[in-house]
């Protein structure tokens, strides 16, 4: 009999990207102790996950699967269980000419105002996606994901919740439930073939915005330590700890 398992699908760590206070290991530990048996860590533009991960994932009764945001012709793109390298995925034509049956591509905040967002790339390039996100990111009056709700009815796509997180208290706010067992394959065909159960709640306006100002600032750190590291002397090479 199938487990209705608690998933989310769309979690950014620091390995990739530097400004995150949390580990992979850590959302790991912490997804467990909430009760989600699935998990993706969909870093931008590099996919953070190896058998090391995997199987502390697995110590710890959650399923890691590989996935990535990937930044395709300027716009973000989930990509679940590919085969390639990340920067192998730059251009729609790339995804099409590497994608196989295994591989779970959905959109992510895809109507969302901002120009990594897909928006018309969505329509132009429907017949690449098999899910369309329901985001964390709204409030009870603004919320960008009804035309894309409506969008995916329309044409026959599921519906897939997740929290997007970059910070601790995204963690949480919105996830799914699905009927598989606990493996990859198990796993993406519902999420294929829908309809999903989304677990979700609005934020506050207030939330929002400390959202947006947090991640501004933790950005903006970030810059400020990579402007003022100090440049090795002429024809000196560092080597970076792996």
């Amino acid at each position: 009999m199938l487990a209705r398992l608690r998933a989310d699908l769309h979690v950014h760590t620091r390995e990739a990207e530097p400004s995150i206070a949390y580990s992979a290991r850590d959302i790991i530990v912490r997804a467990a102790r909430l009760g989600y048996r699935v998990l993706s860590i969909t870093n931008h533009d590099a996919i953070t996950y190896n058998a090391d991960l995997a199987a502390f994932a697995r110590d710890h009764d959650v399923l890691l699967i590989p996935g990535v945001e990937a930044t395709v012709e300027g716009r973000h793109v989930l990509v679940y269980n590919a085969d390639v390298e990340a920067d192998k995925l730059r251009t729609f034509a790339d995804l099409r000419r590497y994608r196989t049956p295994e591989w779970l591509i959905a959109a992510p905040h895809p109507l969302f105002p901002a120009s990594y967002c897909l928006r018309e790339k969505l329509w132009q390039e429907i017949d690449l996606f098999d899910a369309i996100e329901f985001s964390h990111f709204y409030t009870p009056r603004v919320d960008f994901n009804r035309p894309a709700v409506k969008l995916a009815a329309a044409v026959g796509l599921p519906v897939l919740g997740t929290s997007d997180s970059h910070l601790e208290d995204q963690f949480g706010t919105t996830f799914s439930l699905i009927e598989a067992d606990p493996s990859v394959e198990s796993v993406l065909a519902p999420v294929k073939h829908g309809p999903l159960a989304i677990v979700s709640r609005p934020l506050t306006l207030t939330h929002c915005l400390s959202i947006v100002l947090r991640q501004a600032l933790a950005n903006a750190k970030l810059s400020a330590r990579t402007r003022l590291r100090p440049m090795p002397p002429a024809g000196q090479t560092v080597l970076t700890p792996r």
